[in-house]
C-alpha cells in the first residue's frame, strides 16, 4: 500500500502557525506595559526558532544534505550561518527566498514586540 506524500510540509506548517502565536502573545504584554513571566518570555523568543531548526532538520533528511548527527544542534547555535548554507546547497539560486522566509520566520515575534511596544507607547495613555 502506497502512502500519497502531502504537498505542503506539516513542519513548516507548523513553523508558521508557532510564529504567529509568538507574535501575536506579546501584543498584549506591551499595550499593558508590562513584562511576561521569564518562561514565556523565553517562548516567545526561542519558539520560532526552535520550529525552524525542527523543520530543517526533517528537510535535511528529505534532502540528504547536512547528514550528520547533531545537525539540530549545530544549527541552533550556528543558525545565522547554517539556515543560508542549507538555503543555497538544496536549492541553489532559490535559496535567497528559503533564506529570507526562515529568517522572517525567526525575526517576526521581534518586530511585533517593537511595533507593538511603540504604538503603545505613541498611541496609548500614559502609565
Amino acid at each position: 500500500m502506497q502512502t500519497k506524500e502531502r504537498p505542503n510540509d506539516l513542519t513548516l506548517t507548523t513553523a508558521k502557525i508557532v510564529t504567529l502565536a509568538c507574535s501575536i502573545a506579546p501584543i498584549p504584554y506591551a499595550v499593558l506595559r508590562v513584562d511576561p513571566h521569564p518562561f514565556v518570555g523565553l517562548m516567545m523568543r526561542a519558539g520560532p526558532l526552535l520550529a525552524v531548526v525542527f523543520w530543517l532538520q526533517k528537510d535535511a533528511r528529505r534532502t540528504g544534505v547536512g547528514a550528520v548527527l547533531d545537525l539540530g544542534y549545530f544549527a541552533l547555535t550556528a543558525w545565522p550561518i547554517v539556515i543560508p548554507w542549507y538555503a543555497f546547497t538544496t536549492r541553489g539560486e532559490r535559496g535567497w527566498r528559503l533564506t529570507a522566509g526562515l529568517l522572517a520566520l525567526i525575526a517576526a515575534p521581534y518586530l511585533t514586540w517593537m511595533l507593538a511596544v511603540g504604538f503603545a507607547s505613541y498611541f496609548g495613555p500614559d502609565l
